[in-house]
């Protein structure tokens, strides 16, 4: 009788090698009363003394108490998905790359979402003008935006502002203006809101200068407030029309002795500033208009007047004097109005609010990430050719009140006779 025992096969190099090892009773409870192994313990992993053979990643996840496993995330509930993006996107970029996930991300979060605080502005840069880029095949389309924080540069090709306008910038939304037709569009979103057309009669023509939204057009009672470039006997320098309206309506009327400089909206109210160093208030409610008891005196020669928005709370305007006189260190005076000394008074600190100047559009913000009491405004940088220029942004800490310069582009000229830059801030509603 042959007691020899057969030979066993050997295993095949090319083969999972598993190791035999057992378990204390104890560990191997504790192990399989956390998770569910049955997938990853097949019959063939079993020899023929009842001990179960491990691969090396197997064992690790049980002595490690971990097992990979993988999750479906498209088949989140829609709910749950909305919680992840209110708490996982600040920003609308972050956002937009949520909604690229999949197909069901998609259909589960807004395309407008209204969790996303304020947003840093970006500087949209001048383009060249419409005719310039008939005449040299140049696309006059394309919106270029530089975004200071980041240094990055934003380009979008929009057909539909071809050959429009840009007359202002505010809460997201481009004003746009051609052959007399004003419009509202948002380049993130390419929503439009189409305006009542300005007039065109014998007695002349309106062309709008200036224009701002009281709030985000997704609001109930948005207004949009404008100044006028008019021809002829038409005498129109300020005037608003409501979202959904059907005409403009008259606020202020031409005054050679007193022009207009700079104006704000805060809701249904409208601060204008004038050569007379008067700020007139106007209630578009009732229509009303009153002029504040105060003035500051300054000399208008050495200085730049933006009138800006004030906080939301109290909405009182600020007012803002830019000037460098004869290549000095630059000089900024900022002014609060108070309704309860009904005077204006110097603000040497401004607190958590960052103040974007331009004569286009001045913005009031409070922004994330520490940055408060700053003011950036634009400058223009004349090149040797005067028909071009470069643009700079500074930036200017009250506190030391110094300003540091930033270069969009180390190589990129504007044609002088561009359209103004002007800051704009991205939204998504």
């Amino acid at each position: 009788m042959n007691n020899t025992r057969p030979n066993r096969k050997q295993p095949n190099s090319s083969l999972t090698i598993y190791r035999e090892e057992r378990l204390p009773l104890f560990r191997f409870r504790r192990v399989f009363s956390k998770r569910d192994y049955s997938r990853s313990l097949s019959p063939q992993k079993i020899n023929r003394f009842g001990v179960r053979r491990f691969s090396d990643s197997t064992l690790l996840g049980l002595l490690m108490g971990k097992q990979k496993s993988e999750r479906d995330w498209a088949g989140l509930i829609p709910e749950l998905v909305t919680i992840i993006a209110e708490k996982a996107s600040t920003t609308n970029t972050g956002y937009i790359h949520l909604r690229l996930i999949c197909k069901a991300w998609r259909r589960a979060l807004t395309p407008n979402p209204r969790h996303l605080p304020p947003q840093s502005p970006w500087l949209l840069l001048p383009r060249t003008p419409a005719d310039v880029c008939y005449r040299e095949g140049l696309d006059h389309s394309k919106l270029t935006f530089y975004d200071p924080f980041q240094s990055k540069t934003h380009i979008f090709r929009l057909p539909y502002i071809r050959g429009k306008s840009i007359r202002g910038t505010s809460h997201g939304w481009l004003v746009l203006e051609h052959s007399w037709r004003v419009s509202l569009f948002n380049p993130l979103t390419q929503c439009t809101i189409h305006l009542p057309s300005l007039f065109r009669d014998q007695k002349g023509t309106l062309w709008v200068e200036k224009a701002i939204l009281s709030c985000n057009p997704s609001k109930d009672g948005c207004v949009v407030v404008a100044s006028f470039l008019s021809y002829s006997s038409s005498n129109w320098e300020l005037g608003f029309c409501r979202i959904g309206g059907t005409r403009w309506t008259c606020l202020r009327m031409k005054d050679k002795q007193s022009f207009l400089i700079d104006f704000t909206c805060h809701k249904n109210i409208v601060y204008t500033f004038d050569i007379k160093k008067e700020v007139l208030v106007y209630n578009l409610q009732d229509l009303s208009v009153r002029t504040l008891p105060s003035k500051i005196w300054y000399n208008s020669i050495y200085y730049q007047e933006y009138l800006v928005e004030g906080d939301s709370e109290s909405g009182e305007p600020l007012l803002v004097l830019i000037t460098t006189k004869y290549h000095e260190t630059t000089k900024i005076l900022v002014h609060k109005w108070s309704n309860n000394r009904q005077q204006w008074q110097p603000v040497p600190n401004i607190g958590k609010q960052v103040l974007f100047l331009n004569l286009n559009n001045s913005i009031n913000l409070q922004l994330e990430g520490g940055r408060e009491n700053e003011l950036y405004y634009v400058v223009k940088c004349p090149m040797d050719h005067r028909s071009y220029f470069r643009l700079g942004i500074n930036q200017m800490h009250l506190n030391t009140g110094k300003d540091v310069l930033q270069i969009p582009g180390p190589m990129e000229e504007f044609n002088s006779l561009g359209e103004n830059p002007t800051w704009f801030t991205p939204s998504l509603i």
